[in-house]
């Protein structure tokens, strides 16, 4: 039996006319570390601000704020057992970012999960044979050559509704995790007493983290469904966008494993 492995997820909003996001960027930078702090009861940091995006990271759970003048994004990186309320981090963000740089018209609202399906063996071929199970997808026979067969597959579909403003993206290609070198946040280098209360220890955790890493599968194939709505009104609950988006997600998710389009 497929169990999928869950490992990112993704919480976007596309805004118009975000030109204050030079003036006031700052000011949005030292509300979101304040408020998401105390939201999650966890340590943010702020990581840069310059003229094209600013980003805050939660080292505790393994997250990632960054908004420029058209857009914030929300990436969590799905590691361990770590749980936390996501819906009240992006509210908080996109609440805060809409006061402070006066949205009034919104773009995109997007929700995104990165899944993984292992193969029975972690292995290379068991991935590409994978690919051929879980769509539905037929043979193929080239006039170059009559003895090619279909060895992998990777399908990109698009589901909307009829006046397109809502709609699924689901992608699914063969999976083979690729090793890279460990990144250690150069705020480790500095003697710990440097730092603010709880940073450190919250670094070293997530150094930790990452190097559990290790135990995701080696190969298999990866999901990623995108649900999306378009240009929702400024007032559009967040929590029912994303509830939706989950909702929308498992149900895709399931149908792919059993073999079924969604």
């Amino acid at each position: 039996m497929l169990h999928p492995v869950p490992r990112q997820r993704v919480f976007e909003a596309r805004y118009e006319q975000g030109y204050r996001y030079l003036d006031r960027c700052g000011d949005a930078l030292l509300i979101l570390e304040d408020m998401l702090s105390e939201a999650t009861r966890c340590v943010w940091l702020p990581q840069e601000a310059t003229p094209t995006c600013a980003r805050l990271m939660c080292p505790d759970l393994d997250t990632y704020v960054v908004f420029n003048a058209s857009s914030l994004i929300i990436d969590h990186q799905v590691i361990g057992e770590a749980q936390f309320d996501f819906v009240a981090v992006a509210t908080t963000a996109l609440s805060t970012l809409v006061g402070r740089f006066d949205l009034q018209k919104m773009r995109r609202f997007g929700f995104r999960r990165f899944i993984i399906v292992p193969a029975a063996n972690d292995s290379i071929d068991d991935a590409d044979r994978l690919s051929l199970r879980l769509p539905p997808v037929k043979e193929w026979l080239s006039s170059v050559d009559p003895e090619f067969v279909t060895r992998s597959y990777e399908q990109v579909s698009v589901f909307e509704t009829k006046d397109r403003s809502k709609g699924l993206r689901i992608s699914t290609k063969p999976y083979t995790k690729v090793g890279s070198e460990l990144h250690v946040d150069e705020r480790l280098k500095i003697p710990p007493h440097h730092l603010r209360e709880g940073q450190h220890k919250a670094l070293v955790e997530q150094l930790r983290r990452t190097q559990a890493r290790d135990r995701s599968p080696e190969a298999g194939v990866l999901v990623d469904i995108d649900y999306y709505w378009m240009w929702p009104p400024k007032d559009t609950n967040v929590k029912e966008f994303i509830e939706s988006g989950m909702r929308a997600s498992e149900e895709a998710l399931a149908a792919l494993v059993r073999g079924k389009s969604p």
